[in-house]
């Protein structure tokens, strides 16, 4: 097959490989695995940039990790990538965890610099 250009990996990866990738994915978050799904997730959303249902895991597995600013980015991304009518409710209140932890922490930071 000489002199035949390769696919990218982005339509050579079939989707059923896509597909499990998500699984593995979904299953570490609900195992309390996070960082291991967040592995899964950016290689993901690296094939599936716009992919809503990546950034949404991102979202909810970096929040569990205690990093904020990488939770509020995915869920800010997975608003601007979902369809209109998609409900929003789950994003928004990761997002609002977030934001509340991020808080927190430069509350706490701002406590330990002033003693």
């Amino acid at each position: 097959m000489e002199g035949t250009k390769q696919k990218p990996i982005t339509q050579r990866m079939e989707r059923g490989m896509r597909l499990w990738l998500f699984s593995q994915a979904s299953c570490y978050i609900e195992y309390q695995q996070s960082d291991k799904a967040i592995v899964l997730l950016e290689a993901m959303r690296r094939l599936e940039p716009e992919n809503c249902d990546v950034h949404r895991m991102l979202s909810y597995g970096y929040l569990q990790v205690g990093k904020s600013e990488e939770s509020i980015r995915a869920a800010d991304t997975f608003l601007k990538y979902a369809k209109p009518g998609t409900d929003t409710r789950a994003i928004r209140w990761i997002r609002g965890r977030a934001r509340l932890r991020r808080k927190k922490q430069a509350a706490n930071s701002q406590a330990i610099n002033n003693t």
